[in-house]
């Protein structure tokens, strides 16, 4: 561990930040053997949404090398209820980016049932911290090298020890309209993970949106031509800390239920109350905007 001056931030493996020779560095692992299987689309909220069976043809999708369609990043974001209203006030450029992101998964039971309200049914809820779970125990029995952006140390010290081919470094505290330094943070984590044994073919962004969406798209941004192909960011919120266990997620039948929000507005009520109880309802004021259409 090495504590990075700049940013006050703490960094797990390889922490140096001198930039490798790029001619040494040794390639992503290629997918010649297995043809990714190309994710369907379905356009509702506004959004274009992946739309998939289950949340493990995602992550086998991902796994297997899919990156997206031409120009599209290779970025998953995961919008909620809570999303889709903060993207209602959001930039142009974080829009432009969510329309441009390779996988775009509904992670919130309400977008899924009222989907074809406001355009195409989408099949089913597809939660980022679903993906994680999936993808995570797969990258770690294959020794698959992965890249985490962590809220706090103890997160990336409990990644670490599930699983060793993981550095980490844990994210500064940030407003989202602080693009330099959020540059700044982003680059310093390219050189980190140029600087790895092994580049990683994942990195998971473990903050909150939009700052998650803002640091996946300056990584991609800043990786070098001559680098390769940047790895796949994924923009998966609280996963990381339910992965570790740190947070606790809802019992499985408030999931299937819908009502994972109750569970997190009793275990984080000065966070969640507010949030789901003032700031979300503006959501059934989207709804009847697509009911009015």
């Amino acid at each position: 561990m090495d504590r990075d001056h700049d940013l006050g931030v703490t960094v797990g493996t390889n922490p140096t930040l001198q930039t490798p020779p790029l001619d040494t560095l040794p390639p992503l692992r290629t997918t010649d053997e297995v043809e990714p299987a190309l994710l369907s689309d379905a356009h509702t909220w506004g959004l274009r949404f992946t739309d998939a069976a289950s949340i493990e043809d995602v992550a086998s999708a991902l796994l297997d090398g899919y990156r997206g369609k031409p120009g599209q990043l290779p970025l998953v974001v995961t919008p909620n209820v809570d999303i889709l209203v903060t993207l209602e006030d959001a930039s142009p450029s974080v829009k432009a980016t969510v329309d441009r992101a390779a996988v775009v998964l509904a992670d919130g039971q309400p977008l899924v049932s009222l989907s074809h309200l406001a355009g195409d049914r989408l099949a089913a809820k597809l939660a980022g911290s679903d993906l994680t779970a999936e993808m995570w125990p797969r990258l770690a029995l294959e020794g698959r090298s992965m890249f985490a952006i962590v809220p706090s140390g103890e997160v990336g010290f409990l990644l670490e020890r599930k699983h060793p081919e993981c550095a980490w470094r844990r994210a500064p505290l940030l407003e989202p309209n602080e693009s330099t330094l959020m540059d700044t943070f982003a680059w310093q984590c390219v050189l980190q993970m140029l600087d790895m044994d092994r580049r990683p073919e994942f990195v998971f962004v473990g903050i909150g949106f939009p700052k998650d969406l803002l640091l996946a798209k300056s990584i991609i941004d800043q990786w070098p031509a001559d680098a390769g192909e940047p790895p796949v960011v994924l923009a998966v919120g609280a996963s990381l800390e339910f992965l570790t266990g740190i947070k606790k997620r809802a019992p499985k039948l408030f999931r299937m239920m819908g009502l994972e929000f109750v569970h997190r507005m009793l275990t984080e009520p000065r966070r969640m109350v507010h949030r789901y109880l003032v700031k979300d309802t503006r959501f059934l004021m989207i709804v009847g905007r697509h009911l009015r259409k």
